[in-house]
Protein backbone atom coordinates (compact mmCIF):
# COMPACT_ATOMS: atom_id res chain seq x y z
CA UNK A 1 0.00 0.00 0.00
CA UNK A 2 2.63 2.94 -0.89
CA UNK A 3 0.94 6.05 -2.60
CA UNK A 4 3.04 8.83 -2.09
CA UNK A 5 0.18 11.07 -3.16
CA UNK A 6 -1.70 9.97 0.24
CA UNK A 7 -0.98 11.18 3.35
CA UNK A 8 -1.88 10.33 6.81
CA UNK A 9 -2.34 13.58 8.80
CA UNK A 10 -2.11 13.49 12.83
CA UNK A 11 -3.39 17.51 14.51
CA UNK A 12 -2.48 17.34 18.02
CA UNK A 13 -1.87 19.96 20.74
CA UNK A 14 0.84 19.52 23.78
CA UNK A 15 -2.11 18.60 26.27
CA UNK A 16 -2.55 14.98 24.29
CA UNK A 17 0.84 14.55 22.79
CA UNK A 18 0.88 11.54 25.89
CA UNK A 19 -1.45 9.26 23.62
CA UNK A 20 0.68 9.79 20.10
CA UNK A 21 3.44 7.11 20.45
CA UNK A 22 0.68 4.59 21.27
CA UNK A 23 -1.17 5.62 18.56
CA UNK A 24 1.89 5.54 16.03
CA UNK A 25 2.94 1.88 17.40
CA UNK A 26 -0.68 0.71 16.63
CA UNK A 27 -0.97 2.27 13.50
CA UNK A 28 2.44 0.12 12.67
CA UNK A 29 1.30 -2.95 14.38
CA UNK A 30 -2.30 -2.76 12.60
CA UNK A 31 -1.62 -1.67 8.97
CA UNK A 32 1.98 -2.83 8.74
CA UNK A 33 1.78 -3.28 4.55
CA UNK A 34 0.64 1.00 4.79
CA UNK A 35 3.45 3.30 3.04
CA UNK A 36 2.31 7.01 3.19
CA UNK A 37 3.72 9.66 4.77
CA UNK A 38 2.59 10.68 8.47
CA UNK A 39 2.34 14.10 9.05
CA UNK A 40 2.27 15.58 12.50
CA UNK A 41 0.59 19.17 12.72
CA UNK A 42 2.47 21.06 16.16
CA UNK A 43 2.86 24.19 17.95
CA UNK A 44 5.94 22.67 19.20
CA UNK A 45 8.00 21.35 17.06
CA UNK A 46 11.01 20.93 19.46
CA UNK A 47 8.68 19.20 22.01
CA UNK A 48 10.46 15.86 23.19
CA UNK A 49 7.52 14.05 22.06
CA UNK A 50 7.15 15.50 18.73
CA UNK A 51 11.21 14.70 18.34
CA UNK A 52 10.89 11.54 19.35
CA UNK A 53 7.98 10.91 16.85
CA UNK A 54 9.93 12.10 13.92
CA UNK A 55 13.54 10.02 15.19
CA UNK A 56 11.65 7.01 15.63
CA UNK A 57 8.76 7.16 13.62
CA UNK A 58 9.90 8.89 10.63
CA UNK A 59 6.92 11.11 11.21
CA UNK A 60 7.12 14.92 9.09
CA UNK A 61 6.42 17.95 11.02
CA UNK A 62 4.38 20.49 10.29
CA UNK A 63 4.70 23.59 12.23
CA UNK A 64 1.78 25.34 13.28
CA UNK A 65 2.04 29.37 14.06
CA UNK A 66 0.52 30.66 17.23
CA UNK A 67 -2.37 32.42 15.07
CA UNK A 68 -3.18 29.39 13.42
CA UNK A 69 -3.24 26.77 16.64
CA UNK A 70 -6.96 26.52 17.22
CA UNK A 71 -8.90 23.70 16.99
CA UNK A 72 -10.26 23.95 13.55
CA UNK A 73 -7.65 26.63 11.85
CA UNK A 74 -5.02 24.32 12.81
CA UNK A 75 -6.04 21.91 10.72
CA UNK A 76 -6.94 24.23 7.69
CA UNK A 77 -3.11 25.33 8.19
CA UNK A 78 -1.90 21.63 8.17
CA UNK A 79 -3.34 21.08 4.79
CA UNK A 80 -1.86 23.85 3.61
CA UNK A 81 1.60 23.16 4.73
CA UNK A 82 1.08 19.63 2.99
CA UNK A 83 3.40 19.30 -0.02
CA UNK A 84 1.65 20.31 -2.93
CA UNK A 85 1.93 16.33 -4.61
CA UNK A 86 -0.41 15.03 -1.90
CA UNK A 87 -3.43 14.60 -3.58
CA UNK A 88 -5.19 12.63 -0.93
CA UNK A 89 -5.51 12.93 3.04
CA UNK A 90 -6.49 10.78 5.70
CA UNK A 91 -6.90 13.29 8.91
CA UNK A 92 -6.94 11.53 11.90
CA UNK A 93 -7.11 12.61 15.64
CA UNK A 94 -4.42 11.16 18.07
CA UNK A 95 -7.47 9.04 19.95
CA UNK A 96 -8.61 7.18 17.14
CA UNK A 97 -6.28 4.09 18.27
CA UNK A 98 -6.79 1.23 15.82
CA UNK A 99 -7.59 -1.90 17.60
CA UNK A 100 -8.05 -4.84 14.61
CA UNK A 101 -6.17 -4.63 11.39
CA UNK A 102 -7.28 -2.15 8.37
CA UNK A 103 -9.22 -3.49 5.20
CA UNK A 104 -6.28 -3.25 3.00
CA UNK A 105 -8.60 -4.12 -0.05
CA UNK A 106 -11.42 -1.50 1.14
CA UNK A 107 -8.87 1.61 1.04
CA UNK A 108 -7.18 0.44 -2.08
CA UNK A 109 -10.94 0.29 -3.50
CA UNK A 110 -11.42 3.94 -2.13
CA UNK A 111 -8.43 5.67 -3.51
CA UNK A 112 -9.33 4.16 -6.76
CA UNK A 113 -13.53 5.18 -6.58
CA UNK A 114 -11.60 9.53 -5.88
CA UNK A 115 -9.00 8.55 -8.74
CA UNK A 116 -12.03 7.75 -11.28
CA UNK A 117 -14.99 9.35 -10.37
CA UNK A 118 -14.47 13.72 -10.34
CA UNK A 119 -17.23 14.78 -8.51
CA UNK A 120 -16.00 12.27 -5.08
CA UNK A 121 -14.92 14.01 -2.41
CA UNK A 122 -14.52 12.06 0.31
CA UNK A 123 -14.72 8.32 1.35
CA UNK A 124 -16.00 7.45 5.29
CA UNK A 125 -14.25 4.42 6.43
CA UNK A 126 -15.78 4.67 9.93
CA UNK A 127 -19.57 3.74 10.04
CA UNK A 128 -19.86 6.15 13.12
CA UNK A 129 -22.46 7.15 11.79
CA UNK A 130 -23.06 5.26 9.14
CA UNK A 131 -24.55 6.02 5.85
CA UNK A 132 -28.73 5.59 5.41
CA UNK A 133 -29.47 2.04 3.87
CA UNK A 134 -31.66 3.63 1.76
CA UNK A 135 -29.11 5.58 -0.24
CA UNK A 136 -27.46 4.20 -3.59
CA UNK A 137 -25.33 1.07 -2.84
CA UNK A 138 -21.80 1.54 -4.22
CA UNK A 139 -20.82 -2.39 -3.33
CA UNK A 140 -19.52 -2.07 0.48
CA UNK A 141 -20.39 1.46 0.40
CA UNK A 142 -23.43 3.92 0.15
CA UNK A 143 -23.69 7.48 -0.92
CA UNK A 144 -23.95 10.34 1.69
CA UNK A 145 -27.11 12.66 0.88
CA UNK A 146 -28.95 15.68 2.77
CA UNK A 147 -32.02 13.72 2.05
CA UNK A 148 -31.22 10.59 4.70
CA UNK A 149 -27.84 11.43 6.52
CA UNK A 150 -28.16 14.26 9.53
CA UNK A 151 -23.92 13.65 9.20
CA UNK A 152 -22.08 14.90 6.03
CA UNK A 153 -19.33 15.91 7.54
CA UNK A 154 -17.75 13.96 10.90
CA UNK A 155 -14.89 13.86 12.50
CA UNK A 156 -14.09 10.61 12.00
CA UNK A 157 -11.42 8.65 10.23
CA UNK A 158 -12.33 9.47 6.37
CA UNK A 159 -10.03 10.13 3.30
CA UNK A 160 -10.31 13.11 1.75
CA UNK A 161 -9.31 14.81 -1.88
CA UNK A 162 -6.68 17.41 -0.18
CA UNK A 163 -8.51 20.14 -2.38
CA UNK A 164 -12.33 19.36 -0.95
CA UNK A 165 -10.60 18.78 2.38
CA UNK A 166 -9.20 22.39 2.39
CA UNK A 167 -12.41 23.72 0.86
CA UNK A 168 -14.54 22.64 3.64
CA UNK A 169 -11.96 23.94 6.38
CA UNK A 170 -11.69 27.09 4.59
CA UNK A 171 -15.50 27.70 4.96
CA UNK A 172 -16.23 26.13 7.93
CA UNK A 173 -13.53 28.85 9.93
CA UNK A 174 -15.07 31.57 8.18
CA UNK A 175 -18.16 30.51 9.95
CA UNK A 176 -16.81 31.05 12.84
CA UNK A 177 -16.08 34.39 12.17
CA UNK A 178 -19.41 35.55 12.06
CA UNK A 179 -20.00 34.26 15.52
CA UNK A 180 -19.04 36.95 17.96
CA UNK A 181 -20.58 36.41 21.11
CA UNK A 182 -19.50 33.11 21.74
CA UNK A 183 -15.90 32.24 22.84
CA UNK A 184 -13.67 30.34 19.64
CA UNK A 185 -13.09 27.44 21.88
CA UNK A 186 -16.34 26.70 22.70
CA UNK A 187 -17.85 27.69 19.52
CA UNK A 188 -15.03 24.89 17.67
CA UNK A 189 -14.83 22.17 20.65
CA UNK A 190 -17.61 22.74 23.31
CA UNK A 191 -20.27 23.41 20.79
CA UNK A 192 -18.90 21.45 18.06
CA UNK A 193 -19.77 24.03 15.19
CA UNK A 194 -18.35 21.61 12.43
CA UNK A 195 -20.57 18.65 13.49
CA UNK A 196 -23.58 20.55 14.54
CA UNK A 197 -26.64 21.63 12.66
CA UNK A 198 -24.92 24.85 11.34
CA UNK A 199 -21.95 22.85 10.35
CA UNK A 200 -23.87 20.05 8.65
CA UNK A 201 -25.78 22.89 6.44
CA UNK A 202 -22.91 24.46 5.09
CA UNK A 203 -20.79 21.12 4.47
CA UNK A 204 -24.09 19.97 2.22
CA UNK A 205 -24.48 23.23 0.81
CA UNK A 206 -20.79 23.41 -0.56
CA UNK A 207 -21.28 20.15 -1.72
CA UNK A 208 -24.28 19.92 -2.96
CA UNK A 209 -23.57 19.30 -6.57
CA UNK A 210 -20.68 16.43 -5.56
CA UNK A 211 -20.55 13.50 -3.80
CA UNK A 212 -19.46 11.69 -1.09
CA UNK A 213 -19.83 7.57 0.25
CA UNK A 214 -18.96 5.91 3.53
CA UNK A 215 -18.83 2.24 4.48
CA UNK A 216 -22.09 0.66 5.56
CA UNK A 217 -22.70 -0.21 8.90
CA UNK A 218 -22.63 -3.65 9.24
CA UNK A 219 -25.33 -3.40 12.70
CA UNK A 220 -26.57 -1.48 14.91
CA UNK A 221 -24.64 -2.78 18.38
CA UNK A 222 -21.50 -0.36 19.03
CA UNK A 223 -18.81 -3.16 18.09
CA UNK A 224 -20.20 -2.60 14.26
CA UNK A 225 -17.02 -0.44 14.21
CA UNK A 226 -14.19 -3.61 14.01
CA UNK A 227 -16.04 -4.45 11.25
CA UNK A 228 -15.09 -1.29 8.96
CA UNK A 229 -12.19 -0.64 6.74
CA UNK A 230 -10.23 1.56 9.80
CA UNK A 231 -10.94 -0.30 12.70
CA UNK A 232 -11.04 1.56 15.69
CA UNK A 233 -13.84 2.37 18.28
CA UNK A 234 -14.21 6.20 18.64
CA UNK A 235 -12.35 7.22 21.08
CA UNK A 236 -9.82 6.42 23.45
CA UNK A 237 -9.97 10.11 25.09
CA UNK A 238 -13.71 11.62 26.39
CA UNK A 239 -13.50 14.50 28.16
CA UNK A 240 -9.53 14.74 29.01
CA UNK A 241 -10.29 11.30 30.40
CA UNK A 242 -7.93 8.36 28.69
CA UNK A 243 -10.28 5.22 28.30
CA UNK A 244 -9.61 2.12 30.39
CA UNK A 245 -9.31 0.28 27.08
CA UNK A 246 -6.52 2.65 25.87
CA UNK A 247 -4.61 2.40 29.38
CA UNK A 248 -4.73 -1.32 28.33
CA UNK A 249 -3.31 -0.78 25.01
CA UNK A 250 -0.62 0.77 26.22
CA UNK A 251 0.57 -1.95 28.93
CA UNK A 252 0.22 -4.32 26.35
CA UNK A 253 2.13 -2.26 23.72
CA UNK A 254 4.94 -1.53 26.51
CA UNK A 255 4.19 2.42 26.13
CA UNK A 256 4.96 4.71 28.81
CA UNK A 257 2.49 7.08 29.54
CA UNK A 258 2.53 9.48 32.23
CA UNK A 259 1.36 8.07 35.73
CA UNK A 260 -1.09 10.98 35.73
CA UNK A 261 -2.93 10.28 32.56
CA UNK A 262 -3.48 6.72 33.77
CA UNK A 263 -5.90 8.14 37.09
Amino acid sequence: MDNKHVAYLINSTPKYYYILELHLVLLRRYAPNLKWSVFLATEEPEHPVCKLLEENYNVKLLVLEKENSSFLSSRKRALELLPKDIYYVLPMQEDFLLERYIDEKAIKDSIDMLENDYNLVCVRYMPCPGPNEMNKSYGNWLEITKEYDSYGFTFQATLWKTNFCFDWYDIITEKVKTYNNIDRKKLEVDINIAENRDGQELFYILFKNRKQIGWKRSHKFSNAVYLSPWPYRPTAIIKKVLQPFAKELAIREGVKIDSQYLQ
